[in-house]
């Protein structure tokens, strides 16, 4: 009976083993007894262990369900993905000798080597573009140095042609000369209106155009518009009219120059195609505080119009509405795409609204700073006595025999006292030695440009005013006020303007 109870007692493995290989009577072996009792708790507690650590290992059930459905998850996901990833590939414009091979959903081993045969072939796409890319920069730079080279050759003959114009004009002449220098001078302003259409789109599109922000007298610029079409109004049956709102501040900041070209475009459009009728140019106060103003242009006329199927390709490079009006009218076409995009540099659009021979409307809505001043500076400037600047000494910088005598006709006409370099060289030799008011540089000459003399010239005098004189209208100004000069005047140059810059400099050096 106590063989029966001790068996009763011993794990089940360790009983097992006890009746396979130990005598009915081991127990009255007292050794062995209690080897087997300290196997029995080792055994005891190995089965404890394991089936604690079962627990741990063996997922409850709600847990192995939770598993089980995000693996389903995940693989319906994956299908998708690959199902989605091969209707796309099916929709690409794939090369004509890529075959499209017909995917299993887990054949994902074709599917990864089609997708690395098409981002090798999109690798080569793009190294292609690149080459593109760079062989346009390539073509847009000898696009602009061969607009650079032909404005300087083409406008330093034509700044003779206009400041011989202008001169001859001052003198007294008979009926028939008169007439014939009115005419010279139209055909020379023409060329000149052409001329500057054309390298100012280049100029624009190549991004080379920056906004001045300068205190002007808005209408007085506006008035001068009115006056300078006045003559090409007067001879047809045309009402030109200006509505100034009177709320507009007299005084603004801005850019005179661009806005000028702006109006005058519009204007000169508009006197170009109405015959008889009307020529309306309106502004109006929009909104105001105190430091901008908004105020709304439009320059309304009574011409031929614009068909409306035509409108939207009339701001397109040398387009216009129809052949017929090329013909007819003459012109470019480039002054609408002139003016939008100057609008588009001052943050505005400009709007049309037209009907066939009953007349056109161009319209648009500028936001300008107030000027703090009340503008006085530029009064005089505009009222300037030709003699104010008598006995000013300047040194002018010429290669070109013509503009020397052109230049020097000017300078002596106004009482300057001028001395001559043909070229940089000599430019800073006498600087070195002489003592000169302001200098007229000009930019492309032998031996040494205008570049290299200014840079040359500002390390050893700071002060004297440096002002260039050019025949080449691209990639020119920026690189000006880099090395040192202090402002810019294009041939043919006005001589109005000519004369305001030298004031402007003279008096302050």
């Amino acid at each position: 009976m106590k063989t029966i109870m001790d068996a009763i007692h011993y794990h089940q493995s360790l009983n097992d083993m006890i009746k396979k290989h130990l005598p009915k009577d081991y127990y009255k072996h007292k050794f062995l007894t209690r080897f087997l009792w300290s196997m029995n708790e080792l055994c005891f507690a190995f089965e404890n262990e394991k089936e604690q650590l079962k627990g741990q290992i063996r997922p409850s059930e709600r847990k192995y369900a939770e598993i089980n459905t995000k693996l389903k998850e995940e693989i319906e996901q994956r299908r998708e993905s690959v199902h989605k990833l091969m209707e796309g590939i099916s929709k690409l414009d794939l090369p004509k000798n890529y075959q499209l091979p017909d995917f299993g959903e887990d054949n994902l081993f074709e599917l990864a080597i089609f997708i690395k045969k098409l981002l090798i072939y999109q690798q080569g796409i793009e190294i292609q573009l690149r080459k593109a890319k760079e062989d346009a920069d390539k073509a847009s730079n000898a696009k602009s140095e061969f607009l650079s080279m032909m404005s300087h050759e083409i406008r330093t003959p034509l700044n003779g042609i206009v400041a011989m114009t202008y001169l001859m004009q001052q003198g007294t002449h008979d009926p028939e000369m008169t007439e014939n220098l009115k005419i010279l001078n139209f055909s020379t302003e023409n060329l000149y209106v052409l001329i500057n259409d054309i390298l100012d789109f280049n100029k624009i599109e190549a991004g080379k155009v920056a906004l001045e922000m300068i205190e002007f007298n808005l209408k007085d610029l506006v008035t001068n518009i009115k006056k300078s079409v006045q003559i090409n109004v007067s001879t047809k049956k045309l009402n030109l009219i200006l509505n100034y709102d009177e709320r507009i501040p007299e005084f603004v900041m801005g850019d005179p120059l661009r806005l000028s070209q702006i109006l005058n475009n519009l204007v000169n459009n508009a006197v170009k195609f109405t015959e008889e009728g009307y020529i309306i140019i309106d502004l109006t106060l929009n909104q105001i505080n105190e430091e901008k103003v908004s105020i709304d242009f439009s320059i309304k006329d009574s011409g031929i119009g614009i068909a409306k199927e035509h409108i939207p390709f009339i701001f397109e490079k040398f387009r216009q509405a129809d052949n017929q009006i090329s013909r007819r009218f003459g012109g470019t076409g480039l002054g609408l795409g002139i003016t939008k995009k100057l609008l588009e540099l001052h943050g505005s659009n400009i709007q049309v609204e037209s009907e066939t021979d009953i007349g056109s409307k161009f319209y648009f809505t500028l936001e300008m700073k107030i000027a703090s001043q009340d503008g006085e500076i530029l009064r005089k400037e505009e009222d300037l006595d030709e003699q104010i600047l008598r006995g000013t000494r300047i040194l002018l910088v010429e290669d070109f025999p013509m503009n020397v005598k052109i230049a020097t006709r000017f300078l002596e006409k106004w009482g300057m006292k001028y001395d001559t370099a043909s070229n940089g060289r000599i430019a800073v030799e006498k600087l070195l030695h002489n003592n000169y008011q302001i200098v007229l540089m000009d930019l492309l000459m032998p031996e040494m440009d205008g570049y290299t003399a200014t840079e040359n010239i500002r390390k050893f005098d700071k002060k004297t005013p440096i002002i260039a004189l050019t025949a080449s209208a691209l990639n020119t100004q920026s690189r000006v006020y880099e090395v040192g000069m202090n402002d810019f005047v294009t041939k043919p140059f006005n001589p109005k303007e000519l004369f305001q810059k030298i004031n402007k400099h003279a008096l302050r050096a």
